[in-house]
């Protein structure tokens, strides 16, 4: 069951227009209605704004679409996570693969040190 953008804030303590940029940009998936509303889904909602914390003695609203419960949030997180891990897990490859390439490259030929050092010019010119 979907919810208007006005809803949508509401249950998340944010402004509309916050939801109807996160709509836009792609962030949060919505459709217009036959009316040219905007609903999104609770879900997709809730994966990236977090639901809002009512105050002590507040009666909590009756939502139209029930948010998800504790165990699907508690799944978005670690999936979160484990995005995270895996991105600095692909950082960390990278940079051996880097080191692993220029120690394997083998070194230049060093230049053939020369029999005679030869002595500069500059002091014969100088005595004559």
């Amino acid at each position: 069951m979907s919810i208007t953008l006005a809803e949508a804030a509401a249950a998340c303590g944010l402004d509309k227009s916050t939801v109807r940029r996160a709509v836009r940009s792609g962030r949060i998936s919505g459709v217009r209605d036959e009316g040219g509303v905007w609903r999104v889904e609770p879900v997709e909602l809730f994966r990236v704004f977090p639901p809002a914390a009512l105050p002590e003695g507040d009666a909590a609203p009756v939502p139209r679409a029930a948010p998800p419960d504790a165990a699907a949030a508690a799944t978005y997180a670690l999936v979160a996570e484990l995005r995270a891990v895996i991105a600095d897990l692909r950082q960390d490859r990278d940079h051996w693969r880097e080191q692993a390439q220029r120690l394997s490259l083998p070194k230049p030929p060093e230049p053939a040190p020369e029999a005679v050092k030869r002595r500069s010019w500059w002091p014969w010119r100088r005595a004559g």
